[in-house]
């Protein structure tokens, strides 16, 4: 449902955003709701902005009277919406994906590399562009970590999710001093248990521990490349799955052997003609090696 009192003015953008960061029991569109109700009750003699303010009044939200006053708040996850153009978002790293470089009009090069980040109301792909790409290369965010994005900006990605980007204007801000850590879900809780994993799924997330280690092979393509394949068999505490890792990723996984554990992130799940499925790694794919296993799987 759409509301006669649309967002168009950033300041008024901000005010529902003080509002949603003090009340989190409030959804984006009751607010919406709420001041379409105002101005109408005032018919149409409130500016949108000032039903807003009345509304957040009435919430128990208090608003900056003057403009030396930054409005800009934070926002969870779920409150987030194409447009924004200076948003705070707080979220814990789930996975990272591999830095993309590309050319632009003028030939230069541009980089790019995304993070999927959580808090406890949802997860969100966060773009990071150019300089900011560095803090990936130079190992300083990873898995596990929480980081704050200020200054970032909304979009509708290819997929049709939101997705926070990191520009020039943004910033990054590492294990901010002031956060809550056990307020942002672990990584643990986004893991799956190997035995729900079917062919209808895309991609997969599990934990668990070598049970067979194939020793790795390489291949010619086409067009006289030459490639690399190794077979791990994992299992978890619900069964075991075959795990196909190409490429560079054969060379992440070192002289991984029996009984060592991994986490394998975002990994492609492919049916197999006898019904069963198997998990590929790629290039954006995440392993971890001796990940911590808070159950052991059963014996054999």
């Amino acid at each position: 449902m759409k509301y006669a009192g649309r967002v168009s003015r950033m300041d008024l953008e901000q005010v529902v955003q003080r509002i949603l960061l003090v009340r989190r029991d409030i959804t984006r569109e009751e607010v919406l709701k709420k001041i379409y109700e105002k101005k109408r009750s005032a018919e149409g003699y409130f500016l949108d902005e000032a039903a807003a303010r009345i509304v957040a009044f009435e919430l128990g939200v208090e608003i900056p009277k003057n403009d030396a006053e930054p409005l800009w708040t934070e926002l969870s996850i779920e409150n987030l919406v194409s447009g924004l153009s200076d948003v705070t978002v707080t979220g814990r790293v789930i996975t990272v994906y591999p830095v993309q470089t590309f050319s632009r009009r003028d030939l230069t090069e541009g980089k790019v590399a995304r993070l999927l980040i959580a808090d406890k109301t949802g997860t969100l792909k966060t773009v990071l562009w150019d300089d900011r790409v560095s803090l990936i290369e130079d190992g300083k965010i990873a898995s596990g970590q929480i980081i704050r994005v200020l200054h970032g900006y909304v979009r509708e990605g290819l997929d049709g999710k939101l997705e926070v980007h990191v520009g020039t204007r943004g910033e990054i801000h590492i294990s901010p001093a002031d956060l809550v850590k056990s307020e942002y879900p672990l990584i643990t809780s986004f893991i799956e248990k190997i035995s729900s994993i079917t062919g209808k799924r895309k991609k997969a997330n599990i934990s668990g521990t070598v049970q067979k280690a194939y020793h790795a092979s390489e291949f010619q393509r086409a067009n006289g490349t030459s490639g690399k394949v190794r077979r791990l068999q994992v299992q978890d505490e619900t069964g075991k799955i075959t795990v196909v890792f190409w490429n560079q990723k054969v060379d992440e996984l070192g002289n991984t052997e029996k009984g060592d554990c991994l986490r394998i992130m975002n990994a492609r799940v492919k049916e197999m003609t006898d019904g069963l499925v198997e998990l590929h790694v790629d290039k954006a794919t995440q392993i971890e090696k001796d990940a911590e296993r808070t159950e052991k799987p059963p014996s054999n």
